[in-house]
């Protein structure tokens, strides 16, 4: 998907190994990466996970939504272009949310090892 402000790419055919894989190539080169949980049942707000990156990365599974995506264009004017790789998964009842992010120069590499491809 294509807009003015972000791209996605599609990692949905990859296995399970290679999306940790690739969790792990993208840590190594990011600035930033934060965990956050959802529960409905407690509120509507995002709320901050205090986990390993190894913890976050035994809640993936082959149903977890995983991102990768060319934030061309800050949210904010402090946020850099960049990529934005995670994955969410929902386990009893909470959406746990994987953030990771990384410089747009950094990332060719890591498109190119996962043949990842802009979805249309």
């Amino acid at each position: 998907m294509h807009n003015n402000e972000f791209i996605f790419y599609n990692a949905h055919d990859l296995s399970i190994d290679d999306k940790k894989s690739m969790f792990r190539d993208c840590m190594e080169i990011s600035y930033e990466w934060f965990v956050n949980t959802l529960d409905c049942t407690a509120s509507y707000s995002r709320q901050s996970y205090d986990c390993t990156f190894e913890e976050i990365l035994s809640y993936l599974k082959d149903d977890s939504h995983v991102v990768v995506i060319d934030r061309k264009l800050s949210r904010t004017l402090n946020e850099p272009m960049h990529f934005e790789i995670g994955f969410s998964q929902i386990i009893s009842s909470i959406d746990y949310l994987l953030f990771i992010k990384v410089d747009r120069e950094k990332i060719p590499p890591i498109l190119e090892k996962y043949q990842l491809n802009p979805m249309l």
